[in-house]
C-alpha cells in the first residue's frame, strides 16, 4: 500500500501537467468560427459566395470547422489593388487584390487577429470569372495555421483572464435587479473555456433563481386581484409561471386550489343543465374541461360515464363524433387551464436552456464598424 502511495506522489506533478493539457486541448478544440465577407462592386454574388466556401473549407481543413452562432467569427476583407481592362479583342479584365481576415468577437465588438493574403491575381473577359480565378489563389498555409492558433489561444486567455470580472459584474448587476441584463452576461461565456463557462453556468442558475424569487411576491399579488375580479383565466396564466422551490410556491398553489375549484364547479354545473336538457355534446365539452387535479375531478369521471349510459346507441355515435370535432379546441382551452408546469423542477435543464436563449443576441445583418470599415 505504502509503495503504491509513493509511486502517485512520484508521478503526480506530470499526471497534472496532462491534465491541464489535455483541458486546454479540448478548450482549443471546442473554438469554431462564423464566417463572413464585406462586400463591394467586385466581390458580390457568386464571387463572395466563392469566398466564404473557401473559408470554410480552410477551417474543416484546420478541424475548426463553422460555428452556427454569431460569437467568434472570420470576416474577409477584400481590398482591391489593381483593377484594369485591357484594350484588346476581347477586352480582358485584370484584378490584382489583397483579402484581409478579421478575427472578431462580434459580440463583444473586438478584434483578436489580423491576416492578409496578398498578391492574388486573376484575368477573364468575364468580370466575376476574373475575380474568381484571382480568389484560386487563396488557399491554406502555415502562416494562416499559425495565426489561427495565435487567435484560439488570445480568446480563450481573455475569458481565463476576465472570467472573474466578468462574474462580479454580473453579481452586481442582479443585486440591482439588473436580472435579464446578468443572465446575458453569463449566457454569452463561450464554452472555449471550460472552467469560466462551468462558473458562468453555476452563477446563472443561481442569478435566475434569484429573479424568480423578486418577480415572485409581485405574480402571487397580481394573482389575487384578478381572481377578486373573477379574470380566472388571466389569474391562471400568471400563476402558470410560478415554480416549485420558489419561497412563495404554497401561497401560490393555493390560489391555483380556488382557480381549479372555480372551473370544477362552473363546469360541473353546466354538465348537469346540459345532461337534464338532453344535450349531451356540450355536456360533453364541460366535462372534459373539469380539471381532473381538483377536488371534483374523480366526479366528473363518473357523470361522464352516467350520461354515457342514458343515451341510445344513435346519441352515443353523435357523442364519440362530436367530441372528435372539438378535440382541437377542447385541448387549447385545456393548455390554457393546465397547470402542468407548475409541477416541474424550478432550475430543470429546460428552464435554464430557456433563459440562455432569450437572453442570446440574434444577428441577422452584421455590421463591421467597429473594424474601422462600414
Amino acid at each position: 500500500m505504502n509503495r503504491i502511495l509513493l509511486m502517485f506522489l512520484i508521478s503526480f506533478p506530470f499526471n497534472l501537467s496532462i491534465s491541464q493539457e489535455a483541458e486546454t486541448l479540448d478548450d482549443l478544440a471546442r473554438i469554431s468560427f462564423f464566417t463572413d465577407v464585406m462586400t463591394n462592386n467586385s466581390i458580390e454574388g457568386s464571387a463572395k459566395s466563392n469566398l466564404i466556401k473557401k473559408l470554410d473549407k480552410i477551417l474543416l481543413k484546420e478541424s475548426l470547422g463553422s460555428s452556427a452562432n454569431d460569437r467568434f467569427g472570420l470576416v474577409a476583407v477584400p481590398s482591391i489593388n489593381t483593377f484594369e481592362k485591357t484594350s484588346g479583342t476581347p477586352p480582358k479584365y485584370y484584378f490584382d487584390m489583397d483579402i484581409n481576415i478579421y478575427a472578431v468577437d462580434y459580440l463583444e465588438k473586438r478584434q483578436f487577429g489580423f491576416f492578409s493574403y496578398e498578391g492574388l491575381k486573376g484575368i477573364n473577359a468575364n468580370k466575376q470569372r476574373s475575380v474568381i480565378a484571382a480568389l484560386r489563389e487563396f488557399r491554406p498555409s502555415a502562416e494562416f495555421s499559425a495565426f489561427l492558433d495565435e487567435t484560439k489561444n488570445k480568446i480563450i486567455q481573455y475569458y481565463n483572464t476576465n472570467c472573474d470580472f466578468i462574474l462580479k459584474e454580473s453579481e452586481t448587476l442582479a443585486k440591482n435587479d439588473q436580472f435579464d441584463e446578468a443572465l446575458f452576461n453569463l449566457s454569452s461565456i463561450p464554452n472555449v473555456s471550460s472552467n469560466c463557462f462551468d462558473k458562468g453556468q453555476e452563477l446563472l442558475a443561481k442569478i435566475y433563481q434569484l429573479k424568480l424569487e423578486r418577480e415572485c411576491q409581485s405574480t402571487v399579488s397580481k394573482a389575487k386581484t384578478l381572481i377578486a375580479a373573477e379574470s380566472w383565466k388571466e389569474a391562471a396564466g400568471v400563476l402558470q409561471g410560478v415554480l416549485p422551490g420558489i419561497s412563495c410556491y404554497d401561497e401560490a398553489s393555493k390560489l391555483i386550489s380556488i382557480i381549479e375549484e372555480h372551473w370544477c364547479n362552473s363546469n360541473m354545473g353546466k354538465a348537469q343543465s346540459y345532461r337534464a336538457a338532453r344535450n349531451f355534446d356540450q355536456a360533453a365539452r364541460a366535462l372534459a374541461l373539469v380539471p381532473l387535479s381538483s377536488s371534483c375531478g374523480s366526479k366528473a369521471t363518473e357523470l361522464s360515464k352516467e350520461i354515457y349510459a342514458e343515451m341510445t346507441q344513435l346519441e352515443r355515435r353523435d357523442w364519440d363524433l362530436k367530441l372528435k370535432q372539438y378535440e382541437d379546441d377542447l385541448q387549447m382551452q385545456r393548455e390554457e387551464m393546465s397547470f402542468e408546469l407548475n409541477k416541474q423542477k424550478v432550475l430543470s435543464n429546460a428552464v435554464i436552456e430557456s433563459a440562455k436563449a432569450m437572453s442570446k443576441m440574434k444577428v441577422e445583418v452584421k455590421n463591421y464598424e467597429f473594424l474601422g470599415r462600414n
